[in-house]
């Protein structure tokens, strides 16, 4: 029998947001499960982070979920942009704790423009391991 799925989105969630760095930069403004911030949201507020699954596998019998994650790191400009991305990758680039056991750099930040709204934005990818229970 399968272990149940932990909510990978919340978990990581509470994760990034207990890093005091991260969280001076992006208050509550980290969205799980999602591609853009939500409605109402502008940069000139402060930063803000979204992430999304890729895709991943159960691993030691569905004990551990190994995840590709994208996060989008929204700022007012590409400077403030490319320093909340700089602080995403000091909060989890090789963390470890209870609910993520491991964390690791895939794709390293590329500065874009949400072709949508034009904000500055730098788009990464991390896998991680999360602890699934």
């Amino acid at each position: 029998m399968s272990a149940p799925l932990v909510d990978y989105g919340q978990a990581l969630r509470r994760f990034l947001l207990a890093d005091a760095g991260l969280a001076a930069l992006v208050g509550e403004r980290i969205y799980a499960n999602s591609d853009v911030p939500e409605a109402g949201y502008t940069p000139d507020v402060g930063g803000a982070i979204c992430f999304t699954l890729r895709g991943g596998r159960p691993e030691y019998v569905d004990v551990l979920l190994r995840a590709s994650v994208q996060f989008r790191c929204y700022a007012a400009t590409e400077v403030e942009a490319d320093a909340l991305y700089r602080a995403l990758y000091a909060a989890l680039h090789n963390a470890q704790s209870a609910a993520v056991r491991w964390a690791r750099c895939e794709v390293l930040g590329q500065p874009l423009v949400e072709p949508e709204t034009g904000w500055p934005m730098v788009l990464s990818v991390f896998t991680v391991w999360l602890a699934n229970g």
